[in-house]
């Protein structure tokens, strides 16, 4: 019997307020969901995050319409919880999941009230949904619930979207010793690097299945390490870590740390990019380089990349100090992200600020209280 994790697909995310960007995510989706088909598993488990927003555009929904019709076809059933982005900022707002609910009916499955499923009488799923820091208690109330409700089932996988230590060491929401230990299968959404670790003396696994695209050029390092995609597991004999192999889609190239010094580096960095233009899509290129090669390098890779961010660098001084490619707020939103803080939060604070919104205080105390869920830019 076998499954597929999927997460983080965040869907309707125009990255640089690229069109082209934003298309980039459906087709690493959509090339998922072909992928899946060939596979032919028994279900698909997905973690949370699978919009940028809880009002995602037309092209959001119509292209999770279309990956997960062809499930449905293939009477694959997908088991889904709300991630961060997922959830709307006012309880008094809809939710898109109930647009694809009226369209799939039980081919898709949610966990906000019912907090577990079973599939083919067999497999016991339960599902715990992201919630903000102060609301963590009714989680481990939760898990408590599922923990007893799975007693007479041997083959379980539970669902969580929160940051947990120690893989966020130094941002977490919870710990992994919060987690029932009897379950087979922990899958996480939340953190967009892959992640797979032996947990409880290795009866169970925990996992971070990934984004399915690069969603910051702070994944960049670790998608050419560890891939982006999904995880395909196999419950029909022992379980354990050797159970699950990673399933990989191919991103949209990112250049980064390049760094140009001279007229040899120059030279290498244009062949490279021409290179890949000829066999793929235009890279995203970050990179510095000495003043005097600036002008006719920035002129030179106009019509060989989709997006450069470029820092000149003085020869002797070995500093940097970044040309103004791309937006203030892009910077300072990247910056957020890579301190591990809450993007959606403190971006929205500092705009409150710059406005004299007089609802900034407001602000604060809803997003301590709960009542504020994110949306808008990144999960960190």
């Amino acid at each position: 019997m076998q499954f597929v994790h999927m997460a983080d697909n965040h869907l309707g995310y125009r990255q640089y307020n690229l069109d082209e960007r934003e298309n980039d995510i459906y087709e690493s989706f959509l090339e998922c969901i072909d992928k899946i088909i060939e596979i032919r598993p028994d279900f698909v488990i997905h973690s949370g995050d699978l919009f940028e927003s809880p009002q995602p555009p037309v092209n959001a929904i119509r292209c999770t319409m279309e990956g997960f019709l062809k499930l449905k076809e293939k009477n694959i059933p997908i088991y889904l919880i709300h991630g961060n982005h997922d959830i709307p900022k006012s309880q008094q707002k809809g939710k898109p999941f109930g647009i694809l609910k009226k369209i799939l009916g039980n081919s898709l499955l949610t966990f906000g009230k019912n907090k577990s499923h079973v599939f083919n009488n067999e497999v016991f799923i339960g599902g715990i949904e992201y919630v903000s820091q102060n609301k963590i208690p009714k989680t481990y109330e939760d898990l408590e619930k599922i923990s007893f409700d799975s007693k007479n089932y041997k083959k379980k996988i539970l669902l969580f979207h929160q940051s947990v230590n120690p893989f966020i060491p130094q941002s977490f929401e919870m710990q992994v010793t919060d987690f029932p230990e009897d379950f087979n299968y922990i899958a996480g959404g939340h953190i967009h690097q892959r992640a797979l670790k032996p947990i409880n003396e290795g009866n169970s696994v925990f996992s971070y299945a990934g984004s399915t695209d690069i969603m910051s050029v702070s994944e960049v390092k670790d998608y050419k390490q560890n891939g982006k995609g999904f995880y395909l597991g196999d419950l029909s004999g022992d379980f354990d870590i050797n159970s699950i192999q990673k399933i990989d889609v191919e991103c949209r190239n990112f250049l980064i740390d390049k760094r140009i010094k001279n007229e040899n580096d120059y030279e290498k960095i244009i062949k490279e990019l021409q290179n890949i233009q000829n066999e793929k899509k235009k890279p995203v290129l970050y990179c510095d380089i000495v003043e005097n090669l600036f002008n006719s390098f920035n002129d030179e890779i106009t019509d060989l990349t989709l997006y450069k961010r470029i820092s000149r660098i003085d020869e002797n001084l070995e500093e940097s100090f970044n040309i103004n490619e791309s937006s203030i707020e892009e910077i300072f939103q990247e910056y957020i992200k890579n301190k591990e803080m809450d993007v959606n939060f403190v971006y929205g604070l500092y705009k409150k600020l710059l406005e004299n919104d007089e609802d900034s205080l407001l602000y604060v105390n809803d997003y301590f209280k709960g009542n504020y869920y994110g949306g808008a830019f990144d999960d960190y």
